[in-house]
Order: structure tokens, then sequence, then C-alpha cells
């Protein structure tokens, strides 16, 4: 057996998905659909911000540009609904321009890029390195000082090829997510899961996916930097440099990029990190190993156990994750990993190809933690696909009964908020 760990020696993964502060009450709602497309080449803008204006109500649209918000019914049809992308202007729309609109019609938004009003040369007069440092340097005021209490919507999935799902599993789970100021763990509950196994005797290689939901949590970087080094250390082994800055949710980032110098003698990364310009807070990071001729040497940070004559290559691993910011204050909101492998027994020219994705997206915040059950508790040496079993409720996923893994993940959550919201 050979158990697949994307739990890299690094603590390092965004796209934004929220259900909305409505969850967890009985309340009635009405839903508003949309398509949000590039002005220039009428392209969906994929993960664009999605908000009732003035609330906690939110969503993303999907990797098309499709979005559903759901809204308190009864919200005034003057009521604004912001939408916003990297890089290009926030419009905004009255609640009463969705009306009519549908999953099968949604109402066309579309977005105009827009030119930061930032001076080009006062950017590059930036230093990179005292950009990154200030920005951790500054978590403690832009992050949770004390504890918070999160749910979620986890899915993880390994594939074989191009069309063969090994393993899909599904859990909605609670998280007590410690403060960023002291050495508070992150705790994890599963409140309700289900997944399945397809293995058949043509197999010869039984992949299992060991600390899944745990990985998604260390990385958060803001919380754990910086991959695999602390703050001090990491200029020794990156180079910095600024790549420019963008516009997102009417706030404008710094766009810093990263990558390992030549010396680096350790797997490293490179990767883009957007830093808020006012704040110097950490919204998002975007990073892939560095893995040149290497393929096989990383393998080492993923496999835990092998059968004897087989090689492993990775033949990619990237990651993304990204933060929500609320009353002035940033949370963890949203990570997915993509790792790809590959194996073939020695002496054999030929390579099975495997991959395997984590995807999270925070649902609701609320202040001050959760208590998560010890019998419900995730450990990081625990595999999902032993575990959902515990927790399945056929009648939690009602019409939403089987798992789709091609449906971006907004959709899935969608097809649960209404659950989510009787949940006490």
């Amino acid at each position: 057996m050979t158990a697949f760990s994307n739990n890299i020696a690094v603590a390092a993964a965004a796209f934004l998905l929220f259900c909305h502060s409505l969850c967890g009450q009985e309340a009635q709602v009405m839903t508003l659909y949309g398509h949000v497309t590039d002005n220039g080449n009428g392209d969906g803008l994929f993960y664009s911000s999605v908000s009732l204006s003035g609330t906690r109500v939110t969503n993303v649209s999907n990797s098309d540009g499709l979005f559903s918000l759901k809204i308190p019914e009864g919200t005034p049809a003057s009521a604004e609904i912001l939408i916003s992308h990297l890089g290009y202007m926030t419009s905004s729309l009255p609640v009463s321009a969705f009306t009519g609109h549908t999953l099968d019609n949604p109402l066309e938004i579309t977005l105009f890029p827009v030119a930061l009003a930032l001076d080009p040369s006062t950017i590059r007069a930036i230093d990179p390195v005292i950009l990154f440092r200030s920005a951790f340097y500054k978590v403690r005021d832009n992050f949770p000082n004390e504890r918070a209490g999160m749910t979620a919507f986890y899915r993880e999935m390994v594939k074989k090829g191009t069309a063969k799902y090994l393993v899909l599993n599904e859990a909605v789970i609670d998280i007590d997510k410690g403060s960023y100021t002291g050495i508070q763990q992150d705790r994890v509950g599963i409140y309700k899961g289900r997944g399945s196994i397809n293995y058949d005797t043509s197999d010869t290689l039984f992949v299992k996916l060991q600390g899944g939901v745990s990985t998604a949590l260390q990385l958060d970087m803001a919380k754990d930097p910086f991959l695999g080094f602390t703050i001090d250390e990491a200029p020794a082994s990156y180079e910095f440099s600024m790549e420019g800055a963008e516009t997102y949710d009417g706030r404008s980032f710094y766009v810093l990029e990263f990558s390992p110098k030549p010396q680096a003698k350790e797997i490293l990364f490179r990767g883009r990190m957007f830093i808020e310009t006012e704040s110097l807070a950490i919204g998002r990071v975007e990073f892939s190993m560095a893995l040149e001729g290497r393929e096989e040497e990383a393998a080492s940070l993923f496999v835990i156990k092998r059968p004897p004559g087989t090689r492993f290559f990775v033949n990619s691993a990237d990651y993304v994750i990204s933060y929500k910011c609320f009353d002035d204050v940033w949370y963890y909101d949203y990570c997915r990993v993509d790792v790809n492998f590959s194996t073939r027994k020695v002496h054999s020219p030929f390579r099975t190809n495997f991959s395997v994705t984590e995807e999270m997206a925070v649902t609701d915040h609320k202040n001050g933690g959760i208590a998560i059950e010890p019998a419900g508790r995730v450990r990081f040496r625990d595999v999902l696909s032993d575990r959902v079993a515990d927790f399945t409720d056929s009648s939690f996923w009602e019409d939403y009964n089987i798992i789709e893994p091609d449906q971006s993940i907004d959709v899935l959550v969608r097809k649960i908020v209404r659950q989510l919201q009787k949940r006490d």
C-alpha cells in the first residue's frame, strides 16, 4: 500500500467562498444569478468577489465567471451588489437588476480593466525585502488576536489518468482557528462527511491521502511563515522583486514575486504575494514547487510509503491561499492544492499519472473560537477516507446525493447551504 501525503515539509495555499452570515440560522433567502466577464475579450472572470454591500453576505464566481448569491428575503431592491476582480473596476448593481434572471439565464456583468493609481516609479522604488518583512510583521495588526470559529466545506480527490477518480471525499468541517499572535494550534472537527473509493483488480497501486484537512490549514502562510523559513531567514534563500500592483474588491495590492536563489540546495517555490497597499495585509499567495530536474527527489516530500521496485515523480505542485477582510480584520478564507505525480516500475518506460486535489472554502466566521468534540477531531495522520463513514448522514445531503468532482466548489456549497442554515 502506498500512502500519498501532500503535507510537504513546508506549511504553505484561495479562492474565496462564503455561504454568508445567515449560516446557523433559520432564514428565508432569495438567490441572485450572474455571469462576470472581461470587457475586452468576453472571457468569464473566475473567482470574482460578489457581495451584498454593508454585510458579510458574499460569494465568488466559478471558473466560468458564473455565480449565485443568496441574500435575505426582503432585501431592498435598491440595495447594492458589489462585483470585483483583481485588476478590474468594481461594479455596483442594485438587487432589482437581477430580477427575472435564473441559473440558466444569469445577469451578464461586464468588468473593465483599471489602471492602478499608483506611480510605477514609486512601486519600483519599494525595497521588496522590506515589504516582505513588513507584511509579516504586520500580521498581529491585521489578523485575529483571538481564536476564531469557522465552518468550511472541504473536498479531496485522487484521480488516475484523465478520467478515473480513485478517491472522492467531501466534508463539512468545524475549525477552531488559533490566534495569529501566539502559538495556539488550529483544531478541526468533522460535522458531516461522505466519500467513495473506486479501486478494482486492475489497479496495481493503491493511493491514499493522509493529513489533507490538516495540510489545508497548515498552508495558512500568515500564521505559519514562510515556506519552511522564518521571516528573517527567507531572504537568504529567496529572491524578491516587485511585479507591480493590482486592484481587487476595491483595494489596491502590491504584487511581490519570489523565486529560489540559484544556490539554493532545497527544493523551494516560486510565486506571488498580494499585499494590501494601505494595511500591508497579506491578501493572497499563489505559488508552485520549483522542480526543474528534481521531480523524483521531490517525491520524497510526498510519498510516505511505497512498494518496492516503483519510482515516483512529482510533475507539478501548485498552491493558492487567500484571505478575506471583515471590519478591518483579515481571515483565512480559501485554499487549493493541486499535485500531479507519476509512477513507473524500475526498468519500465511506461508511467502512470495521478493527480491529487484539495480544496477548502470557509463559509462562516465568528469570533471566540468553537468547541471541537474529541470524537470528531481530525489529526494530521488521519486519512479522511477512513473517517468519513463515521459522519455519514444521507438526510443532510438531500438532493445533492452524489459526489460531483467536476463541479466548482461554489456550486457544491450552494447545494448544501440550506442544510447549513438549519444547523444550530
